[in-house]
């Protein structure tokens, strides 16, 4: 379906099961409506590391523009598919100086609160759902700043993800209700978004990013 414009990306009620929700390019995904939202590099000077901003001082990061969102909530969980183009996909780390392509969806780690520009602080963290290519699973993991995260031994997320026709798909899911991140039928949910490209040695705190929180309105 096309994609959309907007800074609120609302999701979808539908009848398909997990397993076909998890697999990105699925039929079951075909009649959900995309929201394209604008991505913007994160600013050099705010990087915590003084030999992250030197190196990259004269080189551009941050280099996918776009990235499309859809959401559906089905078996009582929640989906969230990520979805850019890469036409020189990375989809393993094989050296020291090899870096492989990752996205991730961040909320606040209580639904509410959390300051993205900042990653949060030690009252109000972030938590982040991140994806990198190459791992069977996703990481969850919490910031209580810029340069900080601590990921969970355990959590609920699971991915499926595929590169396919010069993009990549993602589809993360995680059950509503529970432990984590609040998410309830209904609600109205802060969401940021990330995107590194591996190919242009993006990792860390050097990616594209919502530098503001988008909502994310669940369906009743």
């Amino acid at each position: 379906m096309t994609a959309k414009t907007a800074a609120k990306v609302t999701a979808q009620r539908v009848t398909a099961s997990s397993k076909e929700l998890l697999v990105p390019g699925s039929k079951a995904w075909k009649d959900v409506a995309e929201t394209a939202v604008a991505l913007s590099p994160t600013p050099l000077d705010a990087q915590p590391s003084a030999y992250v901003r030197a190196s990259w001082a004269d080189r551009p990061h941050g280099k996918t523009g776009t990235v499309n969102v859809s959401a559906v909530v089905a078996d009582d969980a929640l989906f969230i598919r990520l979805r850019w183009e890469t036409a020189d996909p990375r989809q393993s780390i094989s050296d020291n100086n090899v870096y492989a392509d990752a996205c991730a969806v961040l909320f606040p780690a209580d639904g509410k609160g959390a300051e993205l520009a900042t990653m949060g602080d030690e009252k109000r963290p972030v938590q982040a759902w991140h994806w990198r290519a190459g791992t069977a699973l996703p990481f969850v993991v919490t910031a209580t700043g810029l340069g900080t995260t601590e990921r969970a031994k355990a959590h609920p997320v699971s991915v499926g993800a595929a590169w396919e026709g010069g993009s990549w798909s993602v589809a993360f899911r995680r059950d509503l209700g529970g432990k984590g991140v609040p998410l309830a039928a209904g609600a109205s949910v802060p969401i940021g978004l990330a995107v590194w490209q591996g190919a242009n040695n993006e990792r860390a705190g050097i990616k594209s990013h919502t530098p503001d929180w988008l909502t994310l309105e669940l369906p009743k």
